[in-house]
């Protein structure tokens, strides 16, 4: 089974910073972006994977993120592009080690709670319900700055 070094919830799925940045401070073989909408766009697929030279990337839906764990045993950096996922995966019995909370795309509700990530009450309730469960969840923005935690921005969320 692959070890997961870090877990991930970025809309912009594989980008500059996910290359330039956090596969630095945690470096992986592999990087697997799990959503069911990228999986079936062929097209999209190939530019993602274009995206990060010197990994390989797999794009697979959220069923499959499992049996992808366990079919090697390698360092994985998990892309989940959005909140809901994550918890599906987790649904699915895929067990996290962690949720990092990056770049959450931004909606009429959305409220921001640092610079960067905003979140809608919705999201934030699903966010402490999976804290709660025992899945370490945290928001840092880019690997340099601190972890925050989600008590910390409850007074933020209306």
């Amino acid at each position: 089974m692959a070890k997961q070094r870090i877990v991930r919830v970025d809309y912009r799925l594989i980008h500059g910073q996910v290359v330039a940045k956090w596969i630095k401070y945690h470096p992986v073989n592999r990087i697997i972006v799990a959503d069911d909408e990228l999986k079936n766009d062929d097209f999209m697929c190939d530019i993602y994977k274009l995206a990060a030279p010197g990994n390989e990337v797999e794009i697979v839906s959220v069923a499959e993120l499992e049996e992808t764990l366990n079919k090697k045993n390698d360092d994985v950096m998990i892309i989940f592009k959005d909140i809901r996922n994550a918890q599906r995966a987790l649904e699915n019995g895929v067990e996290l080690v962690e949720l990092n909370v990056g770049a959450v795309q931004t909606g009429k509700a959305s409220q921001f709670v640092t610079s960067g990530v905003a979140l809608t009450m919705e999201e934030f309730e699903t966010l402490k319900q999976l804290d709660t469960q025992g899945l370490n969840v945290y928001i840092q923005p880019i690997p340099e700055n601190e972890k925050i935690t989600l008590e910390s921005i409850a007074n933020k969320i209306k």
